[in-house]
């Protein structure tokens, strides 16, 4: 095959890296719901960074041995976690780019032999939101904050087990309060698409106490407001349905461990700057949806719910579940051993 001067080949379609990205995230935004795409593009944007800063400025140009000189020079700063999913990322930029005709081919094929291999507790955080620690966050607000939109918040994601993009995607006709049900539906072409389109749509049973606290949410407190497409959303602010932004604040700020009695970092609640609108994640101890997620599905499997029901309840196959979410303590994985093996004898 011919290559021009500059290293690229002639029957490759020219094309700045930035612009790649850009058509790229165009449609990661279609088909992905949630903070992914937000993800991505910090991800990947790294890797754009690094080519305008050396002048690369045609993605026909990249080779193998850029994509080495990008990782060495990213280990010093990062993670071997982060360092080993930014490439990962960039390698999906750059098959979208062989889609294009803009990438040599080969290029992210090869690129196995140049990411880092992570061991099953690097794949994944540790990191959840306890049944205890949930428990206790759920009894503060059943004290302080019945019913409030914070608590159904709470509930919802801790009872269903959902993602971001799910609690999201809740109308009010979702919620049947005589059935104890709510239902998750894809509905992409009004901004609420689940992670894995129509596969992600399910009903799930609630608890009798999330079904009596939601019902007098939307009863008593819920803003009678709607979204951009005339949808009433189930939670709402008074701009209408909830952004990311917005539930990730609300679970930060309800996981800080001064909202339920003293501070273990030597704090003042009244001064501490992370009790400031903004700043809740900053606390050490704060939490996102992703761990009340991952505790969730702990809890679930250290009831002995099987995996294929959890996995049905959270949208998620059961390997996914194994890799990433189920996170039992040696206690907890103990005890599901015993009851096992209880019945059993010699």
């Amino acid at each position: 095959m011919r290559e021009n001067v500059g290293g690229a080949r002639e029957d490759l379609r020219p094309m700045v890296p930035r612009d790649a990205l850009e058509e790229w995230l165009d449609v990661v935004r279609q088909n992905t719901e949630g903070s992914t795409p937000d993800t991505y593009e910090r991800q990947v944007g790294r890797f754009i960074d690094w080519c305008e800063e050396r002048g690369l400025l045609n993605i026909n140009e990249v080779t193998g041995r850029h994509i080495k000189a990008f990782r060495d020079d990213l280990v010093s700063d990062l993670s071997k976690t982060t360092l080993t999913n930014t490439l990962r990322t960039t390698r999906q930029f750059l098959q979208f780019g062989v889609a294009l005709e803009a990438v040599e081919p080969v290029l992210p094929e090869a690129m196995s032999q140049i990411i880092p291999a992570l061991t099953k507790g690097e794949e994944s955080s540790d990191l959840l939101l306890g049944q205890e620690r949930a428990h206790a966050i759920i009894e503060y607000l059943d004290e302080y904050r019945k019913a409030s939109r914070e608590h159904a918040l709470f509930l919802l994601l801790w009872d269903t087990g959902c993602r971001i993009s799910g609690l999201r995607a809740l109308d009010v006709g979702d919620f049947d309060a005589e059935d104890g049900t709510v239902t998750f539906r894809s509905r992409p072409d009004s901004g609420t698409r689940l992670k894995n389109g129509a596969a992600s749509e399910r009903i799930n049973v609630l608890d009798e106490a999330t079904v009596e606290i939601v019902d007098a949410y939307v009863r008593l407190h819920r803003l009678d407001r709607t979204d951009d497409y005339g949808r009433e959303p189930l939670l709402t602010t008074k701009f209408g349905r909830h952004a990311t932004t917005t539930v990730r604040r609300l679970t930060y700020e309800l996981t800080q461990p001064c909202l339920r009695g003293g501070c273990p970092h030597d704090e003042d609640p009244d001064t501490c700057q992370f009790r400031e609108h903004g700043h809740e994640s900053k606390c050490p101890s704060s939490l996102s949806p992703h761990p009340i997620r991952t505790g969730r599905i702990t809890d679930l499997r250290n009831q002995g719910v099987r995996i294929t029901h959890v996995a049905g309840r959270v949208d998620a196959i059961p390997e996914t579940i194994r890799r990433y979410y189920d996170k039992p303590d040696l206690g907890q994985d103990l005890d599901r051993r015993r009851r096992a093996m209880e019945d059993l004898g010699l």
